[in-house]
C-alpha cells in the first residue's frame, strides 16, 4: 500500500464523516504538503476524469495542463503558507478534454497527525450562470415593473416595463431620479422593507396608480454587498371583479408553469449531484410571486368592501377569489419553509399535552368523516422543540392522510375507503419520542414510496411535492428524521422521531 493510501485510510479510521464525504454531491478533495492528492470523492473523480486509485499521491501536474497546474498549484501553496481561506473562480479541463467553470475554495487543516493538509472543493458554476439567465429573462417579461438598486446607489437591474411607467430609456438611468418619483413621500425608501401605493407620473404626463413594495436592504450577493428589490404593480385598472378573477388566473397559471420550472430545474440538479441549488430557486420563485399576489389581495379586499351588501350576486365570484389567493399563499408559505434558514425557536413542553391539543384542534379542521384515533403513550415525558414548526409537521402529515383517503373531504364520489381513519400514536424509543400517524388508505406502490421523499414529487393534482420534504427538514432541525411504511390497500405509517432534548444549538 503507498503512504497516500495509508495515510487515507487513517483520516477514514479517524473521522468516519470522510464516509459520508464520499456520498455527497459536491466536488471535495485534500492534498498533503507536497500538493500531492490524499483524498478524492466521486464527485471530484468525475470533475476530472480521474479515478480515486490514479489520483493518491500525484499532483495536479499529472492530470491537467501545464499552464492551468501551475495555477492550481500556486494558488495552493498560498493557502498552505498564509492560512487564509481562497476563493476563486477556476476552469478545470477533465482528462476527457471537457473544460468548465468552478468555484474553487481552499483552506488549511493543522490535523492531530503533525501534518498540514489543504482541503478543496469545486462548485460547478454553468448551471448557476445558466439560472440566472433564466431568472433575468423571466424578470423582464413579467408584468411587474422591476428595480434593483445597490447600497451604492448604483442601479443594477431594471426590466423594460419600470422604464416604461417612468417613461425613460435603459440609457438614462438615474437612481437618484427613480428614488425620488416612486418613494418621495418615504425618506427610508428603498432601503427600509415597506409597501404603499403612489401617483406616478411618466415623462409623458401619464399618471398611473401603482402599488410599490421593497424590500429593504438584502445581502444578496457572497460579497457582502446588499441591495433592495422593489416591484412597481400598475394597479390602476383593477376596479373590476372579472379584472381580479382574471389577475388571479393570471398568477394561477405562472405558479404552475413556475413550479414545473423549478421540477425540471430540480431534476438536472439530482441527475448533476447539486441539490443545494435548490433552495435559491425556490426562494426566488416565492419572493417574485408573493408581491404581485400581495397587490391582487389588497385589491380583492377593496372590492369586497364596496360590494359587501350591494345585492349584486357576486359573492360567490368573491370567494372563489379569496380561495385562490389563499393557495397561492399557501404553496408560496410551503416552498419558503423548505428553502428559507432560521434558527430553531425551541421551548419545554409536555410531549403528550401537546400532541393532544394538536391533534383535537387539527380534527376540528380535517373532513367530518375522518375519524381520529390518539393514543398517548409518552407518559411525563417533556421534550425542548420548536412548537411552530414541530406543530406544521405534524399538521402536514395529517392533512396528508386525511387527503390520501378522501381528497379535500368536499367530493364524496372521490373518497377512497368508505370508513377512513387516523390512529396517532406517541411513544417514548430509543431515539427519543416517536409520533406514528397512520391510515387506512389507498397506502403506495414501491416505486412512489422511493419518491416521495423528493422535492417537487407529488402525485396529488393541487399538490406542490415540498410539504414531505419540508417535514423531513424539519425533523432534521431537531436531530431526527422520518420514518415511511407503506403497502397499496393496506395503508400507510408515517413515524417522526427526534430525541427528547438537542444535543448541540443547530442553525435551520
Amino acid at each position: 500500500m503507498s503512504e497516500g493510501h495509508r495515510t487515507m485510510s487513517r483520516i477514514r479510521d479517524a473521522d468516519t464523516l470522510l464516509q459520508i464525504l464520499d456520498q455527497l454531491p459536491t466536488s471535495i478533495f485534500v492534498k498533503n504538503e507536497k500538493l500531492e492528492f490524499e483524498y478524492s470523492n466521486a464527485a471530484h473523480c468525475n470533475l476530472i476524469g480521474v479515478p480515486a486509485d490514479e489520483l493518491i499521491g500525484h499532483t495536479d501536474h499529472d492530470f491537467y495542463p501545464s499552464r492551468e497546474a501551475e495555477g492550481f498549484q500556486q494558488r495552493d501553496q498560498a493557502v498552505l503558507l498564509t492560512g487564509q481561506t481562497a476563493e476563486a473562480e477556476e476552469f478545470v479541463t477533465s482528462r476527457a478534454g471537457v473544460t468548465a467553470p468552478v468555484l474553487t475554495r481552499k483552506s488549511r487543516l493543522a490535523a492531530a497527525d503533525g501534518h498540514t493538509y489543504l482541503i478543496g472543493t469545486n462548485t460547478n458554476l454553468s448551471d448557476i450562470r445558466k439560472r440566472e439567465e433564466q431568472y433575468r429573462a423571466l424578470a423582464q417579461t413579467v408584468p411587474v415593473g422591476i428595480w434593483q438598486v445597490e447600497e451604492s446607489g448604483e442601479t443594477s437591474f431594471a426590466n423594460p416595463l419600470l422604464l416604461a411607467y417612468l417613461g425613460i430609456g435603459s440609457e438614462a438611468i438615474d437612481s437618484a431620479e427613480i428614488t425620488a418619483r416612486l418613494g418621495a413621500h418615504h425618506t427610508d425608501f428603498p432601503g427600509k422593507a415597506c409597501r404603499f401605493e403612489t401617483d406616478l407620473e411618466s415623462k409623458s404626463g401619464e399618471i398611473r396608480r401603482v402599488l410599490i413594495i421593497s424590500s429593504g436592504w438584502l445581502a444578496l450577493s457572497s460579497d457582502g454587498h446588499r441591495s433592495a428589490l422593489v416591484s412597481v404593480v400598475d394597479i390602476s385598472e383593477m376596479t373590476e371583479l372579472k379584472r381580479v378573477n382574471d389577475e388571479i388566473s393570471r398568477l394561477n397559471r405562472e405558479l404552475a408553469e413556475n413550479v414545473k420550472r423549478l421540477k425540471e430545474a430540480q431534476d438536472e440538479v439530482l441527475r448533476r449531484g447539486r441539490m443545494a441549488q435548490l433552495g435559491n430557486l425556490t426562494a426566488t420563485v416565492a419572493h417574485e410571486i408573493r408581491n404581485p399576489l400581495g397587490a391582487v389581495r389588497t385589491a380583492s379586499f377593496l372590492l369586497e368592501r364596496k360590494l359587501k351588501d350591494k345585492g349584486l350576486g357576486v359573492e360567490q365570484q368573491l370567494l372563489r377569489i379569496a380561495n385562490g389567493i389563499t393557495r397561492c399563499d399557501n404553496i408560496i408559505t410551503q416552498l419558503l419553509d423548505f428553502s428559507r434558514q432560521r434558527a430553531l425557536q425551541t421551548e419545554e413542553v409536555s410531549a403528550d399535552e401537546w400532541l393532544g391539543r394538536l391533534v383535537t384542534e387539527e380534527a376540528e379542521r380535517l373532513p367530518s368523516v375522518v375519524a381520529i384515533d390518539c393514543k398517548l403513550g409518552a407518559g411525563p415525558a417533556r421534550i425542548e422543540i420548536d412548537t411552530l414548526r414541530m406543530s406544521r409537521a405534524i399538521i402536514n402529515l395529517l392533512t396528508n392522510a386525511s387527503e390520501a383517503m378522501v381528497g379535500r373531504g368536499d367530493e364524496p364520489e372521490k373518497f377512497v375507503i368508505d370508513d377512513p381513519r387516523i390512529t396517532v400514536t406517541s411513544q417514548l424509543t430509543s431515539r427519543g419520542l416517536s409520533i406514528s400517524i397512520a391510515d387506512n388508505g389507498p397506502g403506495m406502490t414501491p416505486d412512489v414510496r422511493a419518491k416521495i421523499m423528493e422535492p417537487l414529487f407529488t402525485t396529488k393534482s393541487f399538490g406542490t411535492g415540498l410539504g414531505l420534504p419540508a417535514v423531513e427538514k424539519i425533523l432534521q432541525e431537531h436531530e431526527g428524521g422520518l420514518d415511511v411504511e407503506s403497502l397499496p390497500g393496506k395503508g400507510s405509517v408515517f413515524t417522526a422521531w427526534f430525541p427528547l432534548r438537542r444535543t448541540s444549538e443547530k442553525v435551520a
